[in-house]
């Protein structure tokens, strides 16, 4: 749920520092072609997604540039925080910034969501954003994966190179910008956008922390994220994202991750309108829709990384989605 105008927007305000530096005029479409009638309006988080899709299809229009994502990150990349910007800034460490970010992203976006995930060696973060009436544009993906990067780079003062990103989406015919713009190896057609650092990134501190800061941004953020609704619907699917390689995603898994029961989830999903298996049956159809489109997984592949227990499943799933095989879906696509 979004309850700020469009203008008051974090994600908003990063747009339009990234659009002027490349000589576009965010505001003239979005009050021209993008129909808004104020920048002042307060719009439904799925509007703004198809809102923020239809800018970024423009701007590629206009530049004839598909990674202009990367190019257009803000100046300053804290400005993409808005009055959030002290959460991580007063952090003590990398891992206590990530943490606060995966947690207050809503504030951040109401159209976007985190995650920070940790292996033996890795550390992952993840950038899921939540798709409109139609897919989501890459270079929205792009835009606040890469701001994330260089907000990282902000804190610490330094460049600290992810070691491989993974991008969902089919792979460009010139791979170089991303390769370019990330220091490191891309795979496309991945289940999700996500960038993995050493381990020890989390441990780095930040040289700006301040306890007290810390404190009363995080009673702000606390605040803000409860009148906002906290983007719940978008955390939701990015944490069945992250579930359905491992099977069929559960309500109380989610519900735990969350820190809320199984009631409190099903309530708030409610009050949206939206329910978790709608959620369960969106991620999946848009993961099918990437992975097929990417053309680099068997139907079968593609099935297990969906969670589901056969292929013949995944069959009749994506007759319904799509209305057709599959098979027949990459054929036409």
């Amino acid at each position: 749920m979004n309850t700020l105008p469009l203008r008051q927007l974090c994600a908003y305000r990063a747009m339009h520092d990234g659009f002027s530096r490349c000589g576009l005029d965010l505001d003239a479409f979005l009050l021209g072609e993008g129909g808004v009638a104020s920048l002042e309006a307060v719009l439904p988080a799925e509007t703004l997604a198809d809102l923020f899709d239809a800018a970024w299809r423009h701007a590629v229009a206009r530049t004839q540039d598909p990674a202009i994502g990367l190019r257009m990150t803000p100046r300053q990349p804290m400005i993409g925080l808005g009055g959030m910007a002290h959460l991580v800034m007063a952090a003590p460490d990398i891992r206590t910034a990530l943490q606060r970010l995966e947690r207050f992203t809503g504030v951040i976006s109401p159209t976007t969501a985190m995650s920070v995930q940790l292996t033996a060696h890795q550390v992952r973060v993840g950038v899921e954003v939540s798709p409109g009436a139609r897919p989501a544009a890459s270079q929205r993906y792009d835009f606040m994966a890469y701001t994330v990067l260089q907000g990282i780079w902000w804190l610490l003062g330094q460049q600290m190179w992810p070691e491989r990103v993974f991008c969902p989406f089919p792979a460009p015919e010139d791979t170089g910008p991303w390769e370019k713009a990330y220091g490191a190896p891309v795979q496309f057609g991945a289940a999700v956008y996500a960038m993995d650092f050493p381990r020890r990134l989390l441990d780095m501190p930040v040289p700006t922390a301040d306890p007290m800061i810390a404190d009363l941004s995080e009673q702000l953020a606390e605040r803000l994220i409860a009148q906002q609704g906290g983007s719940l619907v978008a955390r939701v699917r990015e944490a069945i994202a992250r579930q359905l390689s491992r099977g069929d995603p559960r309500r109380e898994q989610v519900a735990a991750e969350l820190r809320m029961s199984e009631r409190t989830l099903q309530r708030h999903l409610s009050d949206q309108g939206t329910s978790f298996q709608d959620l369960v049956d969106e991620t999946r159809r848009e993961t099918a829709r990437r992975l097929l489109e990417a053309g680099g997984a068997t139907p079968t592949e593609v099935s297990f990384a969906l969670g589901f227990a056969d292929p013949s499943t995944f069959y009749r799933a994506c007759k319904r989605w799509f209305g057709c095989s599959p098979s027949e879906f990459r054929c036409t696509h």
